[in-house]
């Protein structure tokens, strides 16, 4: 019978090894999902900021292009500004009937028209105080004219779709 004990003894032991080794191996087995886990939520961490950072980049890039075109339109801004009291003081002479300098004249538009510039005669157009700087009004008998451009005193000049001198006009005044 002692015999008997003992052999339970040691299949006691063996069973209490094994379930011991079991619980042993559940609990690595837990930790290493655990493990598992953590490694792959910081993988995914690393991932979204890595995604982040190059769509920031790309932003940047796109941002740094589209302000090279935009310094390229207004690199010449103010030579072209420098240009424009010559281009009134043509407009002057042949408003008064020097046509000789007409072909200077126009030679000359034509290379500030390639460079960007437009000049800007709103004769006939409603006043927009955004492009015209209005100077004075004019009576009229025409409701039709009531706030539309009548004389334009001086032109204006817009360069790439942004004005840079508004022209100077004068405002049909409706009376009954």
């Amino acid at each position: 019978m002692e015999n008997d004990e003992q052999e339970n003894e040691i299949v006691r032991e063996d069973l209490d090894d094994s379930v011991v080794a079991e619980e042993h191996a559940g609990d690595s087995i837990k930790k290493l999902k655990e493990r598992l886990k953590e490694s792959e939520a910081k993988a995914k961490e690393y991932l979204d900021s890595w995604q982040r950072a190059q769509a920031d980049f790309s932003n940047l890039r796109r941002r740094d292009e589209e302000a090279k075109v935009e310094f390229l339109k207004f690199a010449n801004s103010d030579l072209l500004n420098q240009f424009i009291p010559v281009l009134d003081s043509f407009s002057l002479a042949l408003s008064h009937g020097q046509k000789e300098v007409e072909p200077i004249y126009k030679q000359f538009l034509q290379i500030l028209k390639q460079n960007g510039l437009e000049e800007s005669n709103p004769l006939g157009e409603t006043f927009d105080p955004r492009s015209h700087e209005a100077v004075g009004t004019v009576e009229t008998e025409k409701e039709s004219e009531d706030h539309k451009i009548l004389e334009v005193i001086q032109k204006g000049y817009i360069l790439t779709g942004k004005i840079i001198r508004p022209a100077k006009v004068k405002i049909g005044e409706y009376k009954n």
